[in-house]
This record gives C-alpha cells, sequence and structure tokens, in this order.
C-alpha cells in the first residue's frame, strides 16, 4: 500500500536492478533493492522490459503493502488539480518515454486486452490501464552494489500496463510544478485469488511460483550495513530461498495480524525505546509492515499524552514539527549508534525480537519550507501505524505465505553493496522453509 505523504506532503520541499541467479535450474530469485536517498523514497529495483535496444531500467517500487503488478505503457497521462474523487481535473502530463514500456517495440512481448484499477493512498492515486502484457523483464546488478556486471533475464513475466492515472490533488491554477508519481509498483503481498480486492492481478510472486520458477511462496528481504555517508541503502530480496548471512541472532516468528478486507502483512504494535527510554504506544491499532511508504507511522493517538511522552522522552534530540519528527540538528550530526528500538513479542510465549534502525537511516533529504536548517526533518511520524522502508532498513523480513509465516531478524549487518553470499545460501524444495523460533 503505497500511504501519501499526508503531514509530511505539507511541509517537504520535493522537487538494483534485479538479478536472476545465472544458475538457470536453481528454483530462487535474488532481487537487488534499494532505499534512495530521497525524502519520497520506498523500496525500490531498476527493471528493464522487453527486447527492444531502446530499452532502459525504469525504478519500480517493491511494494508489501499491495499485490498487483504494473508499468506505464507509451504515452500514459497522469491527471490532477482535483481535490474530488475520479475527477481527473484540469492538469495532465504524458509520462516520459523514459519511464515507459512500449510492448510493439519488443519481439519477446504477448499482449491481451484486459482492463486493470488500481487504487492506493485511500484513494488519492488511481492507475488504469486495458492491457497486460508478457515479457522478458532483464534484470541488472544495482550500481551501488560491489559486483555491477551480473546480469540475466526473466521470459514470459506479466504486467498490467497503465495508460492513465488521476492524482487526487489540489491545483493552484498553473498546474506547476506537476506532481511526483510512482513510475511502476510490483506488489508484493499474498496471493488471496477468492478476494479480488486483495489481488486483481497480474502477481509477480504467485506468477513464478506457478511457473515454478520457484518452489516456495517464501520471501526474505534484508538491507546491508549503511554507508558512512548519507545515501542510498542497499539491500536485497530473495524469493525460494534464504541468505543466513545478512541477519543477526534468530529468525523469530511474530504473530501476522491482518484483518479481514486488510491487504499485507500486519503485526502488533512494538514498544519502543529510544534515548534509553521505553515506551509503551497508546494507540489502539495493528502495524501494517509496507515497504512502498516512505516513512514509520508510530501508534501513538495524536489527542493523548503519548506524543507528548515520546518527544519528552527524547532528552531533547527529537521535536515535532507539526507531527512530522525532526532531529534537533543537521542530518549529519546525527551519531551513528543512535537508534530507534522496537521490541515485538514473538508468536511464541516467551520471545521477543528487538529490531534497531539507526536514526541516520530515517534521514532521507526532507527540507522544510521557510524552516530551519538546523533540524533534520525525518522519514517518521507519530499516529496511525506503518513500518514502511525506513524500519525495513534495519529489519530482516521473512515470509511463508504456504504457512502463514511472519518472521523478523535484526538486519543491517553485511557490508553495503554486497548481494547473496553463496556459502550462507539455503535454497528452497517444495515443502520447505525458513528456520525461526
Amino acid at each position: 500500500m503505497l500511504r501519501s505523504t499526508l503531514n509530511l506532503a505539507t511541509l517537504l520541499s520535493l522537487s538494483t536492478a534485479l538479478s536472476i541467479s545465472h544458475r538457470q535450474d536453481a528454483s530462487y530469485i535474488y532481487i537487488p533493492i534499494e532505499f534512495l536517498y530521497g525524502a519520497n523514497s520506498r523500496v525500490t529495483t531498476n527493471i528493464t522490459f522487453g527486447s527492444s535496444p531502446s530499452s532502459h531500467p525504469i525504478t519500480v517500487v517493491m511494494d508489501t503493502g499491495s499485490a498487483n503488478a504494473w508499468i506505464w505503457q507509451s504515452g500514459a497521462l497522469v491527471h490532477w488539480g482535483s481535490p474530488y474523487l475520479f475527477d481527473p481535473g484540469p492538469c495532465n502530463l504524458t509520462v516520459p518515454n523514459t519511464t515507459t514500456y512500449n510492448p510493439a517495440l519488443s519481439l519477446t512481448s504477448h499482449t491481451q486486452n484486459i482492463s486493470s484499477e488500481y487504487v492506493y493512498a485511500g484513494n488519492s492515486k488511481i492507475v488504469q490501464g486495458t492491457l497486460y502484457s508478457n515479457d522478458t523483464l532483464t534484470f541488472l546488478s544495482s550500481p551501488t552494489a560491489s559486483n555491477t556486471n551480473s546480469a540475466s533475464s526473466i521470459p514470459n513475466i506479466q504486467l498490467a500496463l497503465e495508460n492513465s492515472a488521476i492524482l487526487r490533488l489540489r491545483d493552484n491554477g498553473s498546474c506547476a510544478p506537476p506532481p511526483s508519481y510512482d513510475k511502476g509498483i510490483i506488489g508484493l503481498s499474498p496471493y488471496i485469488p477468492t478476494d479480488s480486492t486483495a489481488t486483481q492481478g497480474p502477481s509477480f510472486r504467485q506468477n513464478l511460483f506457478s511457473a515454478s520458477r520457484i518452489k516456495t511462496k517464501t520471501m526474505v528481504t534484508w538491507f546491508n550495513a549503511p554507508p558512512s555517508s548519507l545515501s542510498t541503502l542497499s539491500g536485497g530480496l530473495l524469493l525460494g530461498a534464504i541468505d543466513t548471512s545478512k541477519f543477526s541472532g534468530p529468525l523469530v516468528r511474530v504473530q501476522n495480524v491482518v484483518g479481514s478486507g486488510q491487504v499485507g502483512y500486519y503485526i502488533a504494535k512494538p514498544n519502543i525505546t529510544f534515548n534509553g527510554q521505553e515506551l509503551v504506544p497508546d494507540q489502539n491499532t495493528t502495524c501494517l509492515l509496507d515497504s512502498g511508504t516512505h516513512a514509520d507511522y508510530l501508534p501513538f493517538a495524536s489527542l493523548s499524552a503519548g506524543p507528548s511522552q515520546f518527544f519528552n522522552s527524547s532528552g531533547g534530540w527529537l521535536i515535532d514539527e507539526y507531527g512530522v519528527v525532526g532531529y534537533n540538528g543537521t542530518c549529519d550530526s546525527i551519531p551513528r549508534d543512535l537508534n530507534l528500538t522496537y521490541t515485538f513479542d514473538g508468536f511464541t510465549s516467551g520471545k521477543t525480537i528487538k529490531i534497531n534502525v539507526p536514526l541516520r537511516n530515517y534521514a532521507r533529504g526532507a527540507t522544510l519550507n521557510g524552516g530551519d536548517d538546523g533540524v533534520c526533518l525525518l522519514n517518521l511520524e507519530v499516529g496511525g501505524c506503518t513500518f514502511g522502508a525506513p524500519f525495513y532498513s534495519g529489519a530482516v523480513v521473512a515470509v511463508d505465505d504456504e504457512r502463514g509465516v511472519l518472521a523478523l531478524a535484526r538486519g543491517g549487518v553485511s557490508k553495503d553493496g554486497s548481494g547473496v553470499d553463496a556459502a550462507s545460501l539455503k535454497i528452497f524444495g517444495s515443502g520447505e522453509t525458513f528456520d525461526f523460533v
């Protein structure tokens, strides 16, 4: 689920690729992922679509909060300028060719006349199309990875081609500047064929499983240790396998508390520790694990004493910028050992797991309009509960949809830019899964 920037949007001044193992008989897929340095960045990867010589990598969101896979069709239009639902508004732009796919230029494409419509961020983003395409996706190593020479392809992958979008945004009458919009989304949430609101399709993971390219419905995501500078964070995603060198301590199973009508993976709210002070959040809610969201949202009820307790317990490190959390200093001055720690109860009685997210991972270049240059605005807010890209940068998240297992471990331990460690890789056959406690 791509969450809107809400409070952050009113303050912001905004302006990887995949690879599959060269062992073609190996029934797993490795996808380098990134958390780019940018205020509205999410977990993304770069994909080249089709066999045209003019094809180019497109940055798409790898979204655990939605289930469907789509990319822009050549000539697609993005509409905005109206606050009303389904009203395209007076403004529009044509999606540049550099971020679109034209199946007519690809010798390996096969299209079908199938309509699609996907809704995100509380109906504030609606994308629509009339075609599906099956084609070869070429996956290159991330430019930030230590090994940039790896490249391979997966044939016959199905995606929806979207030709229009409506962004529910007011306009000042000038239609400028144009809004930011997603270049494509690969939904990664569980495939639920009996619920069209959850999985309309195409389902990237399910299609790979149905074609026996992976033998299990497992998925493991991780991020490496952050670089010394505030910049892009590198990581990876494995389907049908696990790399045990990417986490420390055990994988601890937690309860997936997803409710009826909800899409994705939900967990019970954690206790939150900062500056040596542990707090029990007071909002009555569950928490969505959503790599397609740019920020983390902490479950302190807005009209209670919870937010004040959170800021007061920080010892002056953190300040409230109209609901957005700011660091009281420059972003570069955030200590490297200063973490937000989330403690989750395990599925098994007596088990817990602590996830440490470096506070620096929340500093993604957001700025205040006319604000204090001495305050570092973070991709962190209070109210609701979503653990987005920043949380994923400090955690290993492992799921097995066949067994209904969701597990967490401490991430951020492997070398920045590193890919899969062959010595620590376990490829799953049918019926196998990862070890957890």
